[in-house]
């Protein structure tokens, strides 16, 4: 093969492989250019110390009658390997153009792979914790109704009693009174506290039936616009549960807001919740610890799920936060 036709060659491989093919489409694509049929691609396997074929098994090339492997290399480390037909080593462009060219594209793709490889782990790791975390929450939340919440709400019945006997004892009543009442509160309060932990109406009824429920207690109004015609994958909902949740939080504790805008709208297969307020603004997602907010961990919570969260907070003009969620990549959905 002459140099002009070398040079006609690599431009067929610049253009007939496309960006980030796969090992296999390489392949393919450069028998045909080289005419070589039994051409085949080998990757050296760092983490192994082997070569692995187009399909990433252990595979070590062997020579063929009529074939021979050329190493795919640098001085001080190995790339990989061509089996291919004798009859290429008669052009020195072979050599001399060709392999480099192949050694620089076979490493960038191994970079490739390697990094999305790595990318996936960081992206399971992410949602083990998730999963972990909203699994210890329900246990929380169970072992307080059944336990602690339940024994408290049992010693009302004899306090009360107690009470009726005593009557209006000047010394022991006002003591009652006071007993029930910081009784009744504490039983109030561990109820929220595990509401907030895991809401038994998420689990129940679903997403929206859980965000009309914290509205209606949400201390500043909420306007809701809920579009929701069925239900989720579990580890959505909870995760835009919390969302809201948490951004409503914020602005109530924060913002000094009068109102809160509420949007969550299933469509096209990605779920997008929306939150706005009136307040002061400022909101910062990856801030110091003094400035916390905790929409560090609905980062997290949203991107674990191949969500993206994004938050515009300008000083004086109101806090929007909106988090996507694409559902193709989530279980299916409850009770389905």
């Amino acid at each position: 093969m002459s140099s002009t036709n070398w040079l006609d060659t690599i431009g067929r491989i610049f253009s007939a492989i496309p960006d980030l093919a796969t090992p296999r489409e390489v392949q393919s694509a450069l028998r045909e250019i080289l005419d070589d049929p039994g051409l085949a691609l080998y990757w050296w396997d760092w983490e192994r110390r082997r070569y692995v074929d187009v399909d990433g098994h252990v595979s070590e090339p062997a020579p063929v009658p009529g074939g021979m492997v050329t190493p795919v290399e640098y001085p001080t480390r190995k790339i990989g390997a061509i089996l291919h037909r004798r009859r290429l080593l008669e052009s020195p462009e072979f050599l001399g153009s060709f392999v480099p060219m192949i050694r620089i594209a076979m490493e960038r793709d191994r970079l490739h792979r390697d990094l999305v490889a790595k990318l996936d782990q960081l992206q399971a790791s992410r949602l083990r914790i998730v999963r972990a975390a909203d699994e210890e929450r329900r246990r929380l939340e169970r072992n307080l109704h059944d336990g602690a919440q339940q024994r408290l709400t049992a010693s009302l019945i004899p306090l009360r009693m107690l009470a009726q006997r005593i009557g209006r004892d000047p010394e022991l009543a006002p003591l009652a009174d006071g007993a029930l009442c910081e009784l009744e509160g504490a039983i109030d309060d561990l109820r929220e506290l595990a509401r907030g932990l895991h809401p038994p109406l998420l689990a129940r009824e679903g997403l929206e039936s859980a965000l009309r429920a914290g509205a209606g207690r949400s201390a500043i109004p909420v306007e809701l616009d809920l579009r929701l015609p069925s239900r989720l994958p579990e580890a959505i909902e909870i995760a835009a549960y919390y969302v809201c949740a948490e951004a409503a939080t914020n602005t109530i504790k924060h913002a000094q807001a009068s109102q809160v805008w509420l949007s969550v709208v299933h469509e096209d297969g990605t779920l997008t919740v929306v939150v706005r307020d009136d307040g002061v603004g400022g909101a910062c997602v990856e801030c110091g610890e003094e400035q916390a907010t905790g929409l560090g961990g609905l980062k997290d919570r949203v991107e674990a799920l191949g969500g993206v969260l994004d938050v515009e907070s300008p000083e004086g003009a109101g806090t929007l936060l909106t988090a996507t969620f694409p559902l193709s990549r989530v279980a299916a959905p409850m009770g389905a």
